[in-house]
């Protein structure tokens, strides 16, 4: 897989303790983890540069094994790990006789394909000269491998990507990057197992959530740029992150978004600066995508914005049509024969707008219906498409429209 910003791996500035730079931006890189044989575990420091992250590989790691007896005293078997990243994501960690097996593996799959060099085992000690050769030897192979996407959308590239039970038992820690409503991005440390209840109250503790803040905002998963899917409570955010390589966030497809929809409630958190920062970012980027269409109090809404009053921005936003919409991807519809339409959904009305069957909008009257709104659920639900969504509304009079 290649860089994302297309210049390749760039090596970064030497740490000030020593050991080679890392990988450059957002590609798929491995970073060295370990300490010393003897003195305990060492810290790595991961400094950023202008090019991304570069990653400091130094010593060797204890795996656990059969001890060995050197001059008289007992050590445990000493081997290099590797974490993998992928577009800033720690995806899994290996040791160097795994890609080794994944090696041999991909070559027995894809016997046609002529695959590039692994770095070649050393049987002694290897200098911190020779773990970053290797770092980087190894990074190129997955870039070059994972390029071809058969080869990496495979069953064993996949496997091998994945945290390994065998050595982690599913409760290793994991560090997952989720984007804001104000633009920047929070990097919280959870279990791999952990669901998305405790992923999120990690990081309204990392950005200073109070007890009532918190229940106004929820974790979703970027779909694409224009809708995103908030997680059910017993989700593993964790495998998203992992699955999810490319998204429309740059480096995360998760991401913090307000989950309430009253405007009454809202005014209430006018004096939560928090609270309000972020409503205020999320509804400018609403009015920037379309969502809600500010029309004709465009020009003052700016002029707000450019000076930061967030709350009066909110208090005439919120008179705008669209505010406290969520919007769903186009799809097909009974009610239309030709072309598809786009559903809306807010606290007050639910909307079938007309559009083409690549979503462009029409120019035609949309179907606003009020609650309340009956659902209709098919007898044999199982023979119907899990994405359907059947509803019965007054039309006017005695008049039931089913769709």
């Amino acid at each position: 897989m290649a860089d994302e910003d297309g210049e390749g791996i760039h090596p970064a500035a030497p740490h000030r303790n020593g050991g080679g730079g890392g990988g450059g931006g957002s590609g798929l890189h491995c970073a060295g983890n370990g300490g010393g044989g003897g003195g305990g575990p060492r810290v790595v420091r991961i400094v950023k540069s202008e090019s991304g992250y570069g990653f400091n590989v130094r010593g060797q790691v204890s795996e656990g094994g059969q001890l060995r007896s050197i001059n008289g005293e007992l050590y445990a078997p000493l081997q290099h790990v590797y974490n993998v990243y992928m577009a800033g994501r720690q995806l899994c960690s290996k040791r160097y006789r795994e890609f080794a097996i994944l090696h041999q593996n991909l070559k027995r799959e894809f016997a046609n394909f002529t695959f590039p060099r692994l770095p070649g085992k050393w049987p002694f000690s290897l200098s911190e000269q020779q773990l970053d050769a290797r770092r980087r030897g190894l990074e190129e192979y997955l870039e070059k491998v994972c390029s071809i996407r058969v080869i990496g959308e495979s069953d064993i590239m996949q496997e091998f990507l994945s945290e390994s039970d065998e050595n982690y038992n599913g409760v290793s820690d994991v560090e997952l990057r989720v984007a804001l409503p104000d633009g920047t991005t929070v990097t919280v440390r959870v279990k791999k197992n952990s669901t998305t209840d405790q992923v999120y109250q990690a990081i309204a503790a990392k950005v200073g959530m109070d007890s009532t803040t918190v229940n106004y905002f929820a974790l979703f998963e970027v779909i694409n740029h224009s809708f995103v899917r908030k997680l059910a409570p017993n989700e593993f955010p964790h495998k998203l992150y992992v699955q999810n390589y490319t998204s429309a966030v740059p480096g995360t497809c998760l991401t913090v978004r307000k989950w309430l929809f009253t405007t009454e409630e809202e005014i209430l958190l006018n004096d939560n600066d928090l609270a309000v920062t972020y409503f205020f970012h999320q509804a400018v980027d609403d009015v920037k995508k379309g969502y809600i269409k500010a029309e004709e109090k465009s020009y003052q809404l700016q002029k707000l914005y450019e000076q930061r009053k967030m709350v009066m921005y909110l208090n005439m936003l919120r008179t705008c049509e669209g505010y406290n919409e969520i919007i769903f991807p186009h799809c097909a519809c009974d009610s239309r024969r030709k072309g598809h339409v786009i559903t809306a959904i807010s606290i007050t009305h639910f909307k079938l707008h007309a559009c083409t069957e690549e979503g462009q909008l029409e120019v035609r009257v949309h179907l606003v219906y009020s609650w309340p709104v009956r659902w209709l659920w098919p007898a044999h639900w199982e023979y119907f498409d899990t994405h359907l969504l059947c509803f019965r509304s007054h039309l006017g009079g005695n008049e039931i429209k089913s769709v």
